[in-house]
């Protein structure tokens, strides 16, 4: 998954000791910001799921939540799900 990987970068140290590899991939351009946004709605997302759960529309709710949370469409948070899932 795509966001395993994020997540082993945002561990390694990178050149400036006060920075993350990550942060620093992200401030040169390598990693576009739109990433960056993507795993936010994603985490969001898997949240109102675990907070939705008892709802029988758990998936439904938690991508009309996460839209609204982040004023895109649901289509945005389907894509970046499944970017972030791929």
């Amino acid at each position: 998954m795509i966001k395993e990987l994020i997540d082993k970068i945002k561990e390694v140290p990178g050149v400036n000791p006060d920075c993350k590899l990550y942060d620093e991939l992200v401030k040169e351009g390598i990693i576009p910001i739109s990433v960056n946004c993507w795993l936010e709605m994603y985490k969001y997302f898997n949240v109102r799921m675990i907070v939705n759960k008892e709802f029988k529309d758990c998936k439904a709710r938690s991508y009309t939540e996460s839209s609204e949370e982040f004023n895109v469409s649901e289509m945005t948070i389907r894509r970046a799900v499944k970017f972030m899932n791929k």
